[in-house]
């Protein structure tokens, strides 16, 4: 896989796949889901930073090279990255914040940033996980041993909180959460999925008309 990652065909496929999503994904064109129209022209593809984005850059550009050195694309060390999760955590309203993640996370001083999560969790074990209505999962790092504790909570979440809904980011770029990226679609069977580059975003709600929509986003 890695050397087909590295290849010059690969590369430039990527870069033609990514060029189609902003052509035809810019706006949302071609979305028939209210909702995912929403979501990919107000949160995803919205070009105005928040105000706190201003100071957080420069305070944490050190933690960014720090992450991206120790630990690659395990971990998210994108600025970029860290401003769309901020985005999108505001605008699901979740009643709960579950970060799974290293010791150090780039994710933690943007999500204390938006100043609405009462209940943010941080683990980096799957000791006494548990979610509450309409949570938000956000998945930067976790081992394969856990991932079968994390997919039966989401499974029982996804059931229990069907009206609600339950939002689940996982850091695609993470080479170890790629084959379990898989596996939860073809198990868990979630409503709606937006692939975009070094994310993909599941939601489970059960009034949302089914999908799937790669999304070009600048990250």
């Amino acid at each position: 896989m890695t050397k087909k990652r590295n290849s010059l065909l690969y590369r430039s496929g990527q870069k033609l796949l990514q060029a189609k999503r902003f052509v035809f994904n810019r706006r949302g064109d071609g979305v028939h889901s209210p909702y995912a129209f929403n979501l990919i022209s107000k949160v995803i593809r919205n070009p105005y930073p928040y105000d706190c984005f201003r100071l957080l850059k420069p305070e944490y550009k050190h933690l960014s090279n720090k992450l991206k050195k120790v630990y690659g694309d395990q971990a998210v060390h994108s600025i970029k990255t860290a401003e769309l999760i901020f985005r999108l955590a505001i605008h699901h309203h979740s009643d709960q914040c579950l970060l799974l993640t290293n010791e150090e996370s780039l994710l933690l001083p943007y999500l204390e940033a938006t100043a609405k999560f009462s209940n943010l969790s941080i683990h980096n074990t799957h000791a006494n996980l548990e979610l509450k209505p309409k949570a938000l999962i956000i998945l930067e790092n976790y081992t394969e041993q856990k991932w079968e504790v994390l997919e039966q909570l989401i499974k029982q979440s996804s059931k229990e909180y069907a009206e609600s809904g339950l939002m689940l980011i996982i850091n695609s770029q993470n080479p170890l959460l790629y084959k379990q990226k898989k596996d939860l679609v073809k198990r868990l069977s979630p409503r709606v999925h937006f692939q975009l580059k070094g994310l993909d975003i599941f939601v489970w709600r059960k009034a949302l008309t089914k999908g799937k929509y790669s999304v070009y986003a600048k990250a």
